[in-house]
């Protein structure tokens, strides 16, 4: 009997039960073809006694194989994808990417003073007292350099681009 015959009576048998085994239609599909591959190389070799036997302990040891393999792989979702947003598209994402861009290079048109009271009071979050007290300023002239500073940054953004 040669494998294209054994294949047409038993493909049944063997889906069924390696089925039974995964309960996963597609992953059953797969073991069943491995199946049928491991006994076309087999079979020639070895011709069985008892076909359909033969055939379900091929199919037994394949779906041990592969769950043995299966345990030693596991798949984790790369770093990369955990910083973006569920509810963001990638335009959205660079389109932010470059207007951050634009804020600092405008950044560096300000005066140091400007740009260092504007970081830690707009971007970095820290109270007037507590970036007055980092700067070594009086928290009046520490605000009087955000205005001053968030005015340039008014004037810039009007222009439509980043001087040189």
């Amino acid at each position: 009997m040669d494998i294209q015959q054994v294949y047409k009576l038993y493909i049944h048998d063997v889906y069924r039960y390696l089925l039974s085994l995964c309960k996963d239609e597609s992953l059953a599909e797969d073991l069943t073809q491995d199946t049928f591959i491991k006994a076309y190389t087999a079979i020639e070799k070895s011709p069985p006694e008892s076909m359909k036997p033969w055939l379900l302990k091929i199919a037994y040891h394949t779906f041990i194989d592969y769950m043995r393999r299966s345990k030693r792989i596991h798949l984790e979702e790369p770093d990369y994808f955990s910083f973006l947003p569920a509810g963001e598209r990638t335009e959205e994402l660079a389109h932010k990417g470059f207007e951050k861009e634009e804020l600092y290079d405008m950044l560096k048109q300000l005066k140091p003073i400007q740009r260092e009271a504007i970081l830690l009071c707009d971007i970095q979050g820290y109270s007037y007292k507590e970036a007055a007290s980092k700067l070594l300023l009086n928290e009046n002239t520490l605000k009087t350099h955000i205005f001053r500073g968030r005015g340039k940054l008014r004037q810039l953004y009007k222009k439509g681009s980043v001087l040189e």
